[in-house]
């Protein structure tokens, strides 16, 4: 009976013993709770984060390397196709640059080009403001009337009817005429002499009738016409006056051109240098002499004031008056 109850009342404390315990450590658990939270348990955390990241990190860099490592080969391949790319574009690139500087080149010969033609072009629009009147005059009696066969102007014009060389010459030589008359008009170069001016209407009427004769058809327009030929005749002759002892020489014409410096050196002028030509001179170009219809041409000339006559050793020189 006492061995039972002695050991109930141990079992008893057994049990007490245990929950004292339990309760003991369950408090001493709370206590070190609370102590834990009092510790910087964030900054471990963060640390803890951080350390995640860069493994993270790292991992995706190894995943990375390891992808390149396996795809070298293709990866190669597009570094070259790359690079030859680049190459051509360096290479449009650097063309682009010389067509750039070709172009600025260019601009600036265009600049220069567009002021010359603006200069010739207000050359030509005071030229066609300022047309003296004689040579309209003269303009519309050579588009109303024909050239007629015993004035021409020049010896050319008859040996171009021979051979086809000829002709090709006689072209030429017109052609290059014309142009040195152009450039002399546009650059306004000074004529190699004096010429003599048309003859217009009302001057024409002043001219008695017996002076004319019996040229009665067209007598205006024969006038101009021979006055056309003797101005042919000037330019010829000082033209090669012009050009020098040197190139009358290279020329052939050195006999010619002593001949006309002789005349020269036989006639003077206090006011200044005489222009003139002879019957002589006039052949030389026209192949043609100055027969009587002709003489009276003169003698109408001299009344209008274009010429004056000289008789020098024999020999008579027709020479131009100033305008």
């Amino acid at each position: 009976m006492y061995l039972w109850l002695y050991t109930l009342v141990l079992i008893i404390f057994d049990i007490y013993k245990y929950k004292f315990y339990c309760i003991y450590y369950l408090i001493r658990s709370l206590q070190q709770a609370v102590m834990d939270e009092n510790k910087p348990v964030k900054q471990n955390e963060d640390n803890l984060e951080e350390i995640i990241d860069k493994q993270t990190t790292r991992l995706q860099e190894l995943d990375m390397a390891t992808v390149l490592i396996k795809s070298k080969q293709n990866i190669k391949g597009k570094l070259q196709e790359a690079h030859e790319e680049v190459k051509q574009i360096s290479g449009g690139i650097s063309e682009a640059k010389k067509m750039l500087r070709k172009m600025h080149e260019q601009n600036s010969r265009l600049k220069e080009i567009f002021t010359l033609v603006e200069t010739l072009d207000k050359r030509i629009l005071h030229q066609e403001e300022n047309i003296p009147p004689e040579l309209i005059q003269g303009y519309q009696d050579a588009t109303s009337y024909s050239p007629l066969s015993e004035y021409p102007i020049n010896p050319i014009q008859r040996s171009t009817r021979k051979t086809p060389n000829s002709v090709r010459k006689a072209t030429t030589f017109e052609k290059e005429e014309t142009i040195k008359d152009c450039k002399r008009t546009l650059f306004n170069e000074p004529e190699v002499c004096s010429t003599i001016r048309l003859i217009t209407a009302e001057e024409f009427n002043t001219v008695p009738k017996y002076i004319i004769g019996r040229q009665t058809v067209n007598s205006l327009e024969t006038i101009n016409h021979f006055i056309n030929a003797i101005n042919q005749t000037l330019i010829a002759k000082y033209t090669l006056l012009s050009l020098g002892k040197a190139a009358a020489q290279k020329k052939g014409d050195i006999n010619l051109y002593l001949h006309y410096k002789k005349q020269e050196f036989d006639i003077r002028d206090e006011d200044g240098y005489l222009y003139f030509f002879t019957a002589e001179d006039y052949y030389r170009q026209t192949k043609t002499k100055i027969d009587k219809t002709k003489l009276n041409l003169l003698t109408a000339l001299r009344h209008c004031k274009r010429l004056r006559e000289c008789r020098i050793k024999n020999e008579l020189r027709y020479v131009i008056t100033s305008h």
